[in-house]
């Protein structure tokens, strides 16, 4: 990949190196974001500045360790962020100018908003700056209290302001935001996403490329430790919450060859607007949260392909917009919805035995710790179940009649099946002797 003996390393400034009493130890960011490392990561960092092949050598001293180990971390350190290299023909390549579009590809992007004064600079600014121009901009309020809208007006007069009179959540703003656009691809994006420059280009270039792909999902990344992916598209399983794939992991090369994903996050995704004119609009009885897994396997179910287009990038405060009280609500109920409308048979029951045991589970857990505005939210979220669960049916019977002879398994049977190879420790990235072996190493090999 790299010639050691060229390519120099140094730290970045924006972390450090702790190591606390009878503790593993970890980089810290500027930001206070922590990443769990090991021995070998903290002998790497010591061994800095110099050549790849004098980190080499310094930092096997006082460890019984291959070059090669080495040698993997530099790689994956370095694109994590953690470390920088000096690499001239790397930005060489970063310099080259991406190709142009034809005027008639108009990409209308849609921001839905609710009081999110502090993160739509960021996110308009950088759609502003995009290479691609042919683009408008719609920005869908959710009935913001703290400005939010005025903010827009007055700061970014290019952009269309659709304010609404009061909060109809994420679905509900991103329906009516496709009502408003006229481009052939539609852009969706969380207020609280700022995104790489060639983002959009990359997404409109994979979307031609791909004849049924109905939706593209760029690589989203966290935005305070940018070297570590918040995910590419994400899943669901017979157990837990939905989760985005790859969350974590540090991007080395290992996705440029994933082709197809079973479901897209709608925190960031261009959809065609021919598979949404197939598809029909987002579910606005899921409010928030598990919209796009509904969307993205009705998509599948009408022929559509969902493919990632790993060179998009975007930057997500992940858990800006919805915390707490809010969000567990809408994750109990959601998740139930989606299998009582969606799956069929073995599977549908097999989905409902685990979430409805999972839900027991957490309850009885809450009340036991005496956290009962958690609990409530339990009881809130079966009650609107069984509410609307009449709804539910009626759009359930729409879906089974147009459903083109493809399954939910043959949907499932796409889910990544090494993105949960690696699991947080205490909610914190790790690059260790244990995760470079267990995942990147394999990716090195290629």
């Amino acid at each position: 990949m790299w010639d050691l003996e060229k390519v120099h390393f140094r730290q970045n400034k924006a972390f450090c190196l702790v190591q606390e009493k009878d503790q593993a130890p970890f980089f810290v960011s500027v930001r206070g974001q922590r990443v769990l490392t090991d021995r070998v990561g903290r002998a790497v960092w010591e061994s800095l500045p110099g050549s790849g092949a004098q980190v080499c050598r310094k930092a096997k001293k006082d460890l019984l360790v291959s070059r090669r180990l080495i040698f993997e971390f530099l790689v994956v350190l370095s694109e994590a962020g953690i470390i920088e290299k000096d690499d001239h023909e790397e930005r060489r390549r970063k310099r080259k100018k991406p190709r142009g579009q034809k005027p008639e590809d108009l990409v209308s992007v849609i921001v839905v908003t609710h009081n999110g004064a502090r993160y739509v600079k960021t996110c308009l600014g950088s759609i502003n700056k995009q290479t691609y121009k042919n683009i408008e901009v719609i920005c869908v309020d959710n009935a913001s209290t703290d400005g939010t809208a005025a903010l827009v007006k007055k700061g970014f007069p290019g952009a269309r302001v659709v304010p609404l009179k009061r909060n109809l959540h994420y679905a509900a703003g991103i329906n009516r935001g496709i009502a408003e656009a006229g481009g052939r691809y539609l852009f969706i994006l969380n207020q609280d996403t700022e995104l790489d420059r060639d983002c959009i280009l990359q997404l409109v270039e994979k979307a031609k490329n791909e004849e049924r792909a109905g939706v593209v999902v760029p690589m989203i990344k966290f935005s305070e430790l940018r070297g570590f992916l918040n995910g590419i598209g994400n899943q669901v399983n017979n157990h837990g919450w939905g989760t985005d794939n790859f969350i974590h992991c540090v991007d080395i090369g290992q996705f440029e060859d994933l082709k197809e994903i079973p479901s897209a996050c709608f925190g960031a995704v261009m959809l065609k607007r021919a598979a949404v004119e197939d598809v029909g609009l987002v579910d606005t009885g899921y409010g928030s949260f598990y919209e796009d897994v509904d969307w993205s396997l009705r998509c599948c179910y009408r022929g559509w392909k969902i493919v990632p287009s790993p060179r998009a990038v975007v930057y997500h405060a992940f858990g800006g917009s919805y915390e707490g009280e809010k969000k567990l609500f809408f994750v109990v109920r959601n998740r139930l919805r989606m299998v009582l409308k969606l799956f069929q048979g073995r599977v549908m029951l097999g989905f409902l035995k685990n979430y409805m045991r999972e839900d027991l589970r957490n309850f009885l857990s809450l009340l036991k710790h005496k956290n009962k505005r958690l609990a409530v939210c339990y009881v809130k979220a079966y009650l609107s179940l069984g509410f609307h669960l009449p709804g539910i049916g009626i759009k359930r019977l729409a879906v089974m009649r147009r459903k083109k002879g493809i399954r939910e398994r043959d949907i499932l049977v796409k889910n990544p099946s090494f993105y949960c190879c690696l699991q947080p420790h205490l909610n914190m990235p790790e690059i260790d002797t244990a995760v470079i072996r267990r995942y990147y190493r394999w990716s090195l090999l290629e």
